[in-house]
């Protein structure tokens, strides 16, 4: 979780809407002044029209913004259009096309993006008409160069809110990115709680049972079999302390899977003495990557623990078959065939972590009766080589993120 946490892409610094909305600013107080500037004659009819319409269209444009709803567009559409029209006596006519300019770049920020390129269109054609009018001529060329500046100055815009609005979407993403990183970890989680303490405190039970029963006969092996849950707990303690230490990506192997299977095989013959268990374990080749065998292990247990919960079987057999492009574990016993995950009706736990843990590797899990009888957990896991492709920790981080919430 740490390291999700400090790889998670910074998105904090201030929006791009920012920039945007105070260069509107800008650009309508310059353009307000420039009008000043440019009037033949002051009057307090021409300030009031001039003030009026700069100071309506800025109200507008801060109003609503955050919403763009269709009036917003509208206003300042039709403001900016009369802003060309007014009876202003100037010296230099051209200010006039700021404010024009200002709200096209608007426009193209609307939706659906069809009405606004037309708006920002009409907004073009009136300004064009609008200086023509007021020089008394009809020049192309400041046409053409009228239509580049709409156009560049709407594209820039437009670029710009793609981009405030790409940045916002991506804040919204890193928050569900998080918020899944903290499911798919309490998932992980629960399947190691489950899996360590669920198979340790069964032995537990088991032992404390059977010394129950000793001592109700006064049987003198009380003390043995008190002694021996004594082990059990200390070996869920150390169960507890290296499901916590895979829990912080330690890759560090406690030995083989074959030696690790063996014994998970003697402890469960030591709580279990009325069932025979029989390995059949393949030596492997190559090192194994510690997921794939700590997956393996973890369904090993789980099916032994079931076993012992539902089975009571007198026979079991623990298989380990390698090969160069699989893995294959399976568990068969002779015992009553009952479903295990009816004692959690609305779970199943141990058969759901068994599930995950499978498909987190890409591998398949059958789980079901024999037809001659007993209960079969089969395995089959594509091999993940130690330093294979791009390496443990990269191979580790991208198997995580595919957990299924």
């Amino acid at each position: 979780m740490r390291a999700k946490q400090e790889q998670t892409i910074q998105t904090q610094s201030r929006p791009l809407g920012w920039f945007l909305r105070w260069t509107v600013d800008g650009v309508i107080a310059v353009s307000y002044l420039f009008g000043l500037l440019s009037l033949e004659h002051i009057t307090p009819v021409s300030l009031l029209a001039l003030t009026g319409t700069y100071g309506a269209w800025l109200v507008i444009y801060h109003t609503g913004r955050r919403r763009v709803p269709l009036w917003w567009s509208l206003a300042l559409f039709c403001l900016a259009c009369t802003s060309l029209f007014i009876p202003l006596p100037s010296v230099n006519p051209y200010w006039r096309a700021i404010l024009p300019t200002t709200a096209a770049c608007l426009m193209v920020t609307i939706t659906p993006r069809s009405l606004g390129l037309l708006l920002a269109g009409a907004l073009w054609l009136s300004t064009g008409s609008a200086l023509s009018l007021l020089t008394q001529q009809w020049d192309v060329g400041s046409q053409v160069l009228l239509l580049i500046s709409f156009s560049s100055t709407c594209g820039c815009t437009a670029t710009i809110y793609e981009l405030a609005v790409a940045h916002r979407q991506l804040r919204e993403y890193s928050t569900q990115v998080e918020e899944l990183s903290v499911i798919r970890e309490r998932n992980r989680v629960a399947r190691e709680i489950h899996d360590t303490l669920g198979h340790a405190l069964t032995l537990l039970s088991v032992q404390l049972e059977t010394a129950t029963q000793f001592e109700a006969r006064g049987d003198p092996r009380l003390r043995e079999e008190l002694q021996e849950a004594r082990r059990v707990a200390k070996a869920c303690l150390s169960e507890v302390r290296h499901s916590v230490e895979a829990l912080r990506l330690d890759d560090a192997s406690r030995g083989s899977l074959q030696e690790q299977l063996r014994r998970l095989g003697t402890d469960f013959e030591s709580t279990c003495k009325e069932t025979q268990i029989t390995l059949d374990l393949d030596e492997a080749t190559h090192s194994l990557h510690p997921d794939l065998c700590l997956a393996l292990y973890r369904c090993a247990q789980e099916a032994l623990t079931n076993i012992r919960k539902h089975a009571h079987a007198p026979k079991v057999l623990l298989r380990l078959s390698t090969s160069e492009e699989q893995v294959e574990l399976t568990v068969l016993d002779n015992g009553s065939g009952g479903e295990p995950s009816l004692e959690y009706p609305a779970s199943g736990f141990g058969l759901l972590g068994m599930r995950e843990r499978v498909a987190l590797l890409d591998g398949r899990l059958w789980a079901g009766p024999q037809s001659q009888g007993g209960w079969r957990v089969e395995v089959v896991l594509p091999v993940i080589r130690r330093g294979q492709a791009r390496g443990s920790e990269a191979l580790t981080g991208e198997i995580r993120e595919r957990v299924e919430p």
